[in-house]
C-alpha cells in the first residue's frame, strides 16, 4: 500500500512541548509516557527524535535510536486522533526504515500493543519475534529478597536459561523499556555489573529487572528456570518489592508459556493487567 500524504520530518524542538501533549491526549486514554520523557528525547544526540509536518501543523512523531551496533530501536510513534487513516504512520515508519538502512543498519526492533500498528508494521516487513504477557503480584512481606549475582557467573548463566529453553521462548532477548536486547553471555555480564540480575537457589533460575519510569514496581523482562526453583525466585522478588517499599511486581511471560500455572501459584495474574506487547524485527 502506497503512502497517501506527503510529510515534511524534521527534529523535534523544545517549543514542541505543547503540541507533543496535545497529540499525547489521544493515546492510552491520556496516559501516554512521551510527556514524561519528552525533555530527554528532545535532548538526546545520539537518537532521531522527528515531527511531522503537514501544512506546517505537527501531526505526528516518531523517534529512532542505536540500541547496539548494527542494530536500531523504533518508538513513540504517534500521529494526532485528527489526522489518522491518511497514510500519515506508513510514511513515517519508511523514512525511518530508510534512514535507518543509509546509516548502516543492518535490524530494526520494535515493540507494538495495538492491532492497528501491529498490522502496518507488518505490512511493512516486519516479522514477529515475540508476543509477551504482563503480569503482576502484590509486594509480600516476609523473607529475603533474591541474590544478585556476581558479574563472573553470566557463562554459567547463559547456559543454563539456554538448557532449560527459557531463552528460546523470549526469542533470545529481554524486554526492557530501553529496548528489547539479545540476551547472551556478554550482555549479562553487563546487566549483572548494573545490578539487574536476580538469581534463584543455586542460580538455576533468574530474572533481569528494573525499576519502572514511576519507580512503583519491579519489573522483570525475562524470567528463566522452572519448577521450585522458579517459584523462590518469584516469591523472592515480592520479597524485595516490599523491602524497597514499592506497590509489587511486574513481569512479562511469553503469551502460552507452559510456566504460566507456576506464576499463579506463588500469587501472580496476568488477568489485573490484561496487556499483550509484540516485538517486531526488520532486517535491512
Amino acid at each position: 500500500m502506497a503512502a497517501t500524504v506527503e510529510i515534511e520530518l524534521r527534529p523535534v524542538r523544545p517549543e514542541d512541548r505543547r503540541r507533543v501533549e496535545e497529540i499525547a491526549r489521544g493515546v492510552w486514554d491520556g496516559h501516554d509516557y512521551l510527556p514524561e520523557v519528552f525533555d530527554d528525547w528532545v535532548a538526546d544526540p545520539a537518537s532521531a527524535f522527528q515531527a511531522a509536518e503537514l501544512d506546517g501543523t505537527v501531526v505526528g512523531l516518531q523517534r529512532t535510536r542505536p540500541l547496539a551496533p548494527g542494530l536500531a530501536w523504533y518508538e513513540g510513534l504517534r500521529v494526532d486522533a485528527a489526522y489518522r487513516r491518511r497514510g500519515i504512520a506508513r510514511a513515517m515508519l519508511r523514512a525511518a526504515i530508510e534512514e535507518a538502512r543509509g546509516q548502516g543498519y543492518r535490524e530494526i526492533r520494535l515493540r507494538s500493543g495495538g492491532e492497528d500498528a501491529a498490522a502496518l508494521f507488518e505490512s511493512e516487513g516486519f516479522e514477529l519475534r515475540l508476543r509477551a504477557v504482563a503480569w503482576r503480584a502484590n509486594r509480600l512481606e516476609g523473607e529475603e529478597p533474591a541474590r544478585i549475582p556476581d558479574p563472573s557467573e553470566a557463562d554459567l548463566l547463559a547456559s543454563r536459561v539456554q538448557e532449560d529453553g527459557s531463552l528460546e521462548r523470549y526469542g533470545g532477548l529481554y524486554l526492557d523499556p530501553d529496548g528489547d536486547r539479545d540476551l547472551d553471555a556478554e550482555e549479562l555480564r553487563r546487566l549483572a555489573t548494573l545490578g539487574r540480575l536476580r538469581v534463584g537457589p543455586g542460580g538455576r533460575a533468574l530474572a533481569v529487572v528494573r525499576p519502572n519510569r514511576l519507580g512503583t514496581r519491579l519489573r522483570a523482562g525475562f524470567v528463566g528456570g522452572q519448577g521450585g526453583v522458579l517459584r523462590d525466585l518469584l516469591l523472592a522478588l515480592r520479597f524485595e518489592a516490599d523491602i524497597d517499599a514499592l506497590e509489587g511486581v511486574s513481569l512479562w511471560l511469553p503469551e502460552d508459556d507452559p510456566r504460566a500455572g507456576t506464576l499463579q501459584e506463588v500469587g501472580y495474574d496476568f488477568r489485573v493487567e490484561p496487556f499483550a506487547m509484540s516485538l517486531y524485527v526488520l532486517k535491512l
